[in-house]
């Protein structure tokens, strides 16, 4: 019965099936997250400590004065995105208006181009 090819050829595909679902399963997972830091610069931190030899007071302040610099950053990384969005807003609302233009005119035969501009006003908070 094992000298049948459709034996050996039936093994074989169940073979590379579980080995398919099985590297599937491995690869498909999500990847660990990596460990957080409740420390603003730990590693820059405890270099920082170990290169310097600071006493308590002054590793104090120093953990305090990363802290302020890191929620500065965060701050200013902030009013960037802010500032980057709301100029982009208008190009984008430009670059809708342009695409849906063309749906309108090239993708959508005549007669129903009507309910496609109806659509649209319906949507406009979605614009």
């Amino acid at each position: 019965m094992l000298n049948s090819v459709r034996v050996w050829v039936l093994l074989l595909a169940l073979t590379s099936f579980a080995a398919g679902v099985g590297a599937g399963l491995y690869l498909g997972r999500p990847p660990a997250p990596e460990p957080a830091t409740a420390e603003a610069f730990a590693a820059y931190r405890s270099a920082f400590a170990r290169e310097f030899q600071l006493d308590a007071e002054r590793s104090r302040l120093f953990g305090e004065l990363l802290r302020n610099y890191q929620r500065d950053l965060d701050a200013a990384r902030e009013r960037v995105l802010a500032a980057s969005r709301s100029e982009l807003e208008p190009e984008l609302a430009q670059l809708g208006q342009r695409y849906r233009q063309w749906i309108r005119d090239h993708v959508l035969p005549p007669e129903q181009r009507a309910t496609f501009d109806a659509r649209v006003r319906e949507w406009a908070p979605i614009q």
